[in-house]
């Protein structure tokens, strides 16, 4: 850093270092539990059990993960007309710039980050504001993402409960709460900005000031839409193999194990992904080799999607590329 630095920001060597650092310990932790998990199970079972899915299965998930994207855009959309857009970029454009995001978050982590892609990529929609509110507003859609997915786990766990497996349903209630919760914090957080300490406060600051209620409403309905195909997608696999499993049971389980993906210690929640998928559905009676076969295969559809979908964006003469991102996202704020 030097002397007439204002901002106190780290050097780029060491910035890159600390990404590269930090990429290296989730791959670690993602492998050694996933280590962990396959060798719990009976490796012949396993390798069967991944033979056993069909093409059928394996492309009908792939289809239910493409819909998920698109309903995605649908919802990236509505956050941007919620948040002031002034002008929306053409459904393709947006469609492209998903399946990027898409692409970088599971093919490229600890490179330029899919959410970055898209913010700064979608920066013409807001005018003046530029990339800084793009970012933002994709922060905003993750996040609503995340509420719809609490909203999902609390609503399935009450109506389908798994058998054997005894949590109070106040679990599930504070589940649905802290979806509410955080619908309000998201819309008010311009007002709660002076009343936040340091690093909350600062964060509040950043989000744009809500202009459209209806917009903002159909986000979190799409957010909840996109975690009920999600779960279908995982459960043609589970049944491909154990047609004894309901696919109500299966929008518990998946959307629980969906959590996962959030953890910050993994890649996409690998590890503790399948490690759910193996404590859940075995009071369905699924053995531990195909909750796990499932579990690698729905993570298989997804890097296909993404990967066929990035790909043919990046590919597109229109698709912005790292470089130009890494140079005009701006800089966060110690």
């Amino acid at each position: 850093m030097s002397p007439g630095d204002p901002t106190g920001s780290p050097p780029p060597r060491q910035d890159a270092r600390r990404r590269y650092v930090w990429l290296a310990a989730k791959l670690a932790f993602s492998a050694a539990i996933l280590g962990l998990v396959i060798s719990r199970n009976d490796p012949r079972a396993l390798l069967a059990a991944l033979r056993g899915i069909s093409a059928t299965a394996f492309v009908s998930s792939a289809g239910l993960i493409t819909l998920t994207a698109v309903i995605g855009t649908w919802r990236w959309a509505a956050v941007m007309q919620a948040y002031g857009a002034e002008r929306l970029p053409g459904p393709g454009r947006l469609l492209q710039l998903y399946f990027m995001g898409f692409f970088y978050n599971l093919w490229l982590p600890g490179g330029v980050g899919g959410d970055v892609v898209r913010g700064v990529a979608s920066r013409e929609a807001f005018g003046d504001a530029g990339a800084t509110a793009g970012l933002t507003v994709v922060f905003v859609e993750r996040l609503c993402g995340l509420l719809g997915l609490f909203f999902f786990v609390g609503v399935s766990f009450s109506l389908w409960p798994l058998p054997g497996v005894q949590v109070p349903v106040v679990y599930a209630a504070l589940a649905i709460s802290a979806a509410a919760g955080g619908v309000l914090a998201v819309a008010l957080a311009p007002r709660l900005a002076p009343l936040l300490p340091g690093f909350l406060g600062r964060i509040a600051a950043r989000v744009p000031t809500l202009a459209r209620r209806g917009p903002f409403a159909l986000a979190l309905g799409l957010s909840t839409l996109t975690h009920f195909f999600t779960a279908l997608s995982g459960h043609v696999l589970v049944a491909d193999l154990a047609p004894e499993v309901s696919w109500t049971h299966s929008l518990t389980v998946v959307s629980l194990a969906a959590v996962s993906a959030f953890f910050p210690l993994t890649h996409a929640g690998a590890g503790i992904r399948e490690g759910a998928f193996v404590q859940l559905y075995a009071p369905l009676g699924v053995p531990g080799a195909v909750a796990v076969a499932a579990s690698l295969a729905l993570f298989a559809t997804q890097l296909v999607v993404s990967g066929v979908g990035g790909l043919v964006s990046v590919l597109r003469a229109d698709a912005p590329r790292p470089a130009t991102l890494e140079t005009e996202a701006p800089r966060s704020e110690p």
